[in-house]
């Protein structure tokens, strides 16, 4: 198991803004890629589909890096009418 200092957080994300915003605040973090099928799912609305990724980016972080600290996992999409249209640049 890996042990973090407190406050520090592992971030099973790539997006360079939310890099940014934990350097803001001050918060310790590493990012570590997570394994996760992007596809979106038939018939899922957009909220869903993000809160899945997030969820699974973090348990998959978590689970196969035996982290002994906080994980992240985030997502987001560009939503236009209720449809995906895929990341926001």
């Amino acid at each position: 198991m890996t042990a973090a200092a407190p406050g520090w957080i592992y971030l099973a994300s790539r997006s360079p803004r939310r890099r940014e915003l934990l350097e803001q605040i001050g918060m310790k973090h590493e990012v570590i890629d997570a394994d996760v099928d992007e596809a979106l799912l038939p018939g899922e609305a957009p909220g869903e589909y993000v809160l899945r990724l997030a969820r699974a980016k973090a348990e998959d972080v978590a689970s196969t890096n035996d982290l002994d600290a906080v994980v992240l996992g985030c997502d987001s999409v560009l939503e236009l009418d209720g449809e995906v249209h895929g990341r926001p640049a």
